[in-house]
């Protein structure tokens, strides 16, 4: 398994590494954002700009946020997973690279996106509790397209292995970066709210997306990290 390979042969103390702890993965993320924070964030600056357009211009405001989440998104998300994977094995590349790589990857990480919101979605259908396990169970899908080379339905299929036996710890430690990036851009909406710089929906609106976009790069960065140790788990128990 190449998880495996990349335990033993990238970094020779990884398997001590390894963590479910939402503590321990925070302080990682801080400590590896610097030099990728610029990089990161220009990747996830559309995320920013494409919902503002759509507010302004709803038609064709609408029409490119929905190309946007289909397409966009999952090749700039897989080019960010990329780029924190290099850095995490100290061989940081170009922000062209990462696009690169991501792009030659595109067909199965907008399939494999597709599919997974559309199983979440159906799980959300049935009394919302199955959407929210699969979702954990499949929230690795395209970290295993983009950096374990899995088709569409492989990458499905990869993450649900390998959050096999360790739901409960992945969802705790997801739980707690989503309550992070929430209090974080609620923080920052009431001090603009409080200092009488926002009036209107669209204000707000750009000061939430500002808080997430600007929260991304340690979300990206947490992500791969938790992907990685759940791969040198997976790796001490077999």
């Amino acid at each position: 398994m190449k998880g495996v390979d990349w335990a033993a042969h990238e970094d020779p103390s990884a398997m001590q590494n390894a963590t479910l702890s939402p503590i321990r993965l925070l302080q990682r993320s801080f400590e590896m954002v610097g030099p990728i924070y610029g990089p990161l964030l220009i990747l996830a600056s559309p995320g920013f700009i494409i919902p503002i357009v759509a507010e302004l211009i709803p038609l064709a405001g609408g029409i490119l946020n929905l190309a946007y989440g289909l397409i966009g998104a999952p090749i700039l998300e897989g080019a960010a997973f990329w780029l924190v994977d290099q850095h995490l094995k100290q061989r940081t590349p170009p922000l062209g690279n990462s696009l690169d790589r991501a792009v030659s990857r595109a067909v199965p990480l907008v399939f494999g996106s597709i599919l997974l919101v559309l199983i979440v979605l159906l799980g959300m259908l049935l009394l919302v509790l199955p959407g929210i396990y699969w979702g954990i169970r499949l929230a690795f899908t395209l970290c295993a397209i983009v950096l374990e080379d899995k088709g569409a339905t492989e990458g499905l299929g990869y993450s649900w292995n390998l959050v096999r036996g360790r739901w409960w710890g992945v969802f705790w430690a997801f739980l707690a970066v989503a309550l992070i990036s929430l209090i974080f851009g609620i923080a920052i909406l009431i001090s603009f709210f409080v200092g009488g710089i926002l009036g209107d929906t669209l204000g707000a609106a750009v000061v939430v997306n500002a808080a997430a976009t600007a929260v991304a790069p340690i979300r990206d960065i947490y992500t791969v990290l938790l992907f990685r140790s759940l791969q040198q788990l997976q790796a001490q128990a077999a």
